[in-house]
């Protein structure tokens, strides 16, 4: 079976789809029987260490939907391929092989102020005909695929639910001194409580931030606060409120942070928080787990799967509430503990390897089906 991917996440500064593209093109190429081809309108960073035949750059680089639409389309044929893996979601309306779609989320649709104009466009006027063409389709949490059956009940028969996995690095064992090291990096020398993703409304830093205040304001002991992660869609206001904030020394931004040094960065927070409005998985959650980190998490449905018996989730917009939260880890040694080893159990139950077998099986369905 010959899969072919979009690999347009597969950018400098990649986020969480990337991070899945990756995986699952690796996934995939060790399986036995299965090779992999990625495309896209890009040239691919670091395309040679990735075990993938690559037919990129192919196709107009400056608009992504219409190089699906045309581009992909006809260069997926070409290849020889025998099913698409749309990993961005959207897929080719007319395509001469299955196309199985990966839905991350459906924010675009829902709660299109969060995103930015473009991304709307690209989405919006074309999920629904990539659902209704897909041989198969694949969810990353049951919390997205509950909200797909509900908006397009006839696909429920076509979807499967199959969640992330994490990747060894992320682990508990740290090398002597790495603490010190984290710390002095990216908080000033200081314990530090973190959020690691992309500064956008939709993750609700505003609501994190001002949790945070309420507990310097009463207690100066508490640790604080690195927000890692690229600017993103209309994040000028969190960073403007942050410049004039009393409290803007114990804030401290880091930018995108690299693969490499996320675990390091994850181990070594006090607490990982992450009051997101919505999500589809919660990838990042999933990682401080991994590392023994405990979290702090919004109520959203996707992150409470996630993180299961291992966080008590907040209401997303109460400050007072997650202040509270945060609390209660840095002061309550049994219960710290009790969810350090529920997360490290949830993780464990985690591995991007089963996810790559329950994707190509998906595939090899979607192959037998044939194109809509």
């Amino acid at each position: 079976m010959n899969v072919a991917i979009d690999a347009r996440a597969l950018h400098e500064g990649r986020t969480g789809i990337g991070v899945y593209t990756e995986a699952m093109v690796r996934g995939l190429a060790g399986l036995p029987g299965v090779g992999v081809t990625l495309f896209s309108p890009r040239a691919i960073p670091g395309a040679a260490l990735l075990p993938a035949r690559v037919e990129a750059p192919s196709g107009s680089p400056r608009w992504g939907t219409i190089w699906v639409q045309t581009s992909l389309a006809r260069a997926v044929g070409r290849a020889g391929c025998d099913v698409l893996l749309s990993a961005v979601t959207i897929a080719p309306a007319r395509s001469s092989v299955p196309t199985v779609p990966v839905v991350h989320d459906l924010t675009p649709l829902t709660h299109p102020q969060w995103h930015r104009p473009k991304t709307v466009t690209a989405f919006v006027p074309w999920i629904e005909k990539t659902l209704e063409r897909a041989a198969r389709i694949i969810a990353v949490s049951h919390a997205t695929a509950e909200e797909l059956r509900r908006r397009y009940p006839e696909i429920r028969s076509r979807t499967s639910v199959i969640p992330h996995g994490v990747d060894p690095r992320f682990s508990p064992d740290a090398p002597e001194g790495e603490r010190e090291r984290a710390r002095s990096a990216w908080a000033g020398g200081r314990p530090y409580l973190l959020f690691l993703g992309t500064l956008e409304p939709r993750k609700n830093l505003r609501t994190l931030v001002a949790a945070c205040v309420e507990l310097w304001q009463r207690r100066p002991s508490t640790p604080d606060l690195v927000l890692a992660g690229g600017p993103g869609w209309k994040s000028r206001p969190l960073l403007e409120a942050i410049s004039r904030s009393p409290f803007r020394e114990r804030i401290h931004l880091a930018g995108y942070v690299r693969d490499e040094d996320a675990p390091t960065l994850l181990r070594s927070a006090e607490i990982f928080c992450y009051p997101s409005l919505a999500e589809g998985f919660g990838l990042p959650v999933l990682e401080a787990m991994a590392c023994g980190t405990p979290v702090v998490i919004s109520d959203a449905p996707a992150l409470r799967e996630v993180a299961g018996d291992a966080a008590s989730p907040v209401p997303a917009e109460d400050p007072p509430a997650l202040a509270a939260a945060i609390e209660r880890l840095l002061d309550d040694d049994a219960w710290r503990s009790e969810a350090v080893r529920r997360g490290r159990d949830r993780a464990r139950a985690h591995s991007w390897e089963d996810a790559a077998e329950k994707t190509a099986r998906v595939l090899r369905e979607a192959c037998g089906a044939g194109p809509a």
